[in-house]
C-alpha cells in the first residue's frame, strides 16, 4: 500500500499548482526512488484476475462508471498501437462490445475522440444502449453516438458526453477546451484554443442534451460560474469544468470549477440542478480532487478538507455533514466507487512503483480496508499515459473491474471477490 509519508503527499499538492514544476521534480524523484526498489517484489493478488481482452491492449477508462450492463455485456476499448505513448500519435480507438461469457467480441468500431484516462467516454444508458464520442470529420466537430444492441444502429448527436442518466438526458462539456488546459482528459482532432478563445466565457460551459427530444441547452456558462461567489481574481484567471457526475436520483450533479491564476490551479467543487442550472458550493479548499456518489445525498471526496486536512470524507450534499474516513487516510488519494457504503478503491504508485486496490465494505466503520492486490506501475507510463488502477465496483456480479499495466501492456481485469 502506500508508502508515501504526509510530507511527501504534502509537497505533491503544493506542486500540484504548477504542474510544469510538479512534472519535472515527480519524474526525477520516481527515477531514483525505483532504482532502489528495483530488488522487490510486488505482489499482485489473491483473489481471482481475468484479462477481458489480452488480444491487444486494452482498458475501460474512468472510474465512475462500470464496462458490465449487468445482463452478459461488456463494453470497453482496445487499441492497436503502443500506449505507453501520447494518444496523439494513434489514429483512432477501437470501441468494443464483448460477450461475457464466450469472450467474443460481437461488435466493434473506430473512435478518434479519446484519450487513455477516459478512453471515448464509453458508457452503458440502459441494458440496451451505450454511448460514446467521437469526431465529425464533416463538420469538423466532437459528436457522440448511441449504438443499439438489438441491431447496433447509430444515432448520432452533435455534442460529445461527458455524464449520462440513464437513456434520458446527457451533459456536455468543450473537449477542445479540456485539451487545451489538461491533454490527459481531453481529445486530439482539434487545434489548441487561443487565449481570445479561452477569455470567452459567456458561451462556453455545461450543456444538457435531451435524449429523447434531442433539444440541447447551455445549461451553465462559465460566466455564471464565474458569477456565483466571484473572487477578484477569477478575471485574470482561465476556467475550465471537469468530471460531471450525476446523482443517482438524476436530479442535481456534481463537477469540479477550475481556474488558473498566476500559473497555479484551484478547484471548486460545486453541486448543480440538472433542470435549473442552480448552483450550491460544496467546497472551496482549493484542493479537491476524485469523488463518487454513494447514494444521492452522499458523496466520497477527497479534498484538502478546513476541519480534517486531506483525506476522504462523506458529504452530506443537502445538509453540508462531513465525517472523515479515518481509515483511509495513510494512503492518500486514490479513485473511489461504490454502492451505499460499500465502497472499492486504489493508490498512485508509491516508490516502489506499487499501486495497490482494496476494498472497504463500510465507509463509516473504522475497520481497516482489505487489500485486494498490489500492482506494479513501469516508468514508461507516465503523464497523460499513466494507468491508474480506476477500480470500478459490480455488486451484481460480486467483482471489481480494473485497469493495470503490470504486465507490461495496458489491460483492463476482472477481480472476483467471492
Amino acid at each position: 500500500m502506500s508508502e508515501y509519508t504526509g510530507f511527501e503527499r504534502r509537497l505533491a499538492r503544493i506542486l500540484s499548482s504548477n504542474p510544469t514544476a510538479k512534472a519535472f521534480l515527480k519524474k526525477v524523484y520516481t527515477v531514483a526512488m525505483r532504482l532502489t526498489a528495483l530488488s522487490k517484489k510486488p505482489r499482485v493478488s489473491d483473489f481471482k484476475i481475468t484479462s477481458i481482452y489480452p488480444e491487444k491492449e486494452s482498458f475501460f477508462g474512468y472510474y465512475d462508471k462500470s464496462p458490465s450492463n449487468g445482463q452478459g455485456l461488456l463494453l470497453f476499448h482496445s487499441s492497436d498501437f503502443d500506449t505507453s505513448k501520447s494518444p496523439e500519435l494513434a489514429p483512432y480507438i477501437e470501441v468494443n462490445v464483448q460477450n461475457e461469457h464466450t469472450r467474443e467480441i460481437i461488435w466493434s468500431s473506430r473512435s478518434r475522440a479519446f484519450n487513455w484516462q477516459q478512453g471515448c467516454r464509453l458508457q452503458w444508458l440502459t441494458a440496451k444502449k451505450f454511448i460514446y464520442n467521437d469526431f465529425d470529420e464533416d463538420h469538423q466537430r466532437y459528436i457522440a453516438k448511441v449504438i443499439s444492441v438489438d441491431d447496433f444502429s447509430i444515432d448520432a448527436l452533435s455534442l460529445p458526453v461527458q455524464d449520462s442518466y440513464k437513456d434520458h438526458y446527457f451533459l456536455s462539456l468543450n473537449y477542445r477546451r479540456i485539451k487545451t488546459l489538461r491533454p490527459d482528459y481531453g481529445y486530439f482532432c482539434l487545434k489548441n484554443m487561443s487565449t481570445v478563445e479561452l477569455k470567452n466565457i459567456s458561451h462556453d460551459g455545461i450543456w444538457r442534451v435531451d435524449l429523447l427530444s434531442r433539444q440541447e441547452k447551455l445549461l451553465i456558462s462559465l460566466a455564471d460560474i464565474c458569477c456565483f461567489q466571484s473572487k477578484p481574481e477569477f478575471e485574470a484567471s482561465t476556467h475550465k469544468v471537469n468530471h460531471f457526475q450525476i446523482s443517482p436520483c438524476g436530479e442535481t450533479f456534481v463537477f469540479l470549477h477550475r481556474y488558473i491564476f498566476n500559473n497555479k490551479r484551484f478547484d471548486r467543487l460545486l453541486l448543480a440542478d440538472v433542470e435549473t442550472g442552480l448552483v450550491k458550493m460544496l467546497s472551496d479548499s482549493n484542493l479537491v480532487s476524485h469523488y463518487h456518489w454513494l447514494n444521492s445525498e452522499e458523496l466520497v471526496v477527497y479534498l484538502d478538507d478546513s476541519d480534517f486536512g486531506e483525506c476522504y470524507i462523506v458529504l452530506n450534499v443537502k445538509t453540508g455533514d462531513k465525517k472523515p474516513i479515518s481509515n483511509l487516510s495513510k494512503y492518500g488519494d486514490g479513485h473511489p466507487s461504490g454502492v451505499n457504503m460499500y465502497m472499492v478503491t486504489d493508490t498512485y504508485p508509491n516508490r516502489s512503483g506499487i499501486q495497490s486496490l482494496f476494498v472497504l465494505e463500510d465507509v463509516k466503520s473504522k475497520k481497516e480496508p482489505t487489500l485486494l492486490g498490489e500492482f506494479y506501475h513501469p516508468l514508461k507510463f507516465s503523464g497523460p499515459n499513466r494507468c491508474d488502477l480506476h477500480p470500478r465496483l459490480v455488486m451484481e456480479e460480486k467483482c471489481v473491474y480494473f485497469d493495470s499495466v503490470y504486465s507490461g501492456k495496458r489491460q483492463l481485469y476482472r477481480l472476483e471477490l467471492v
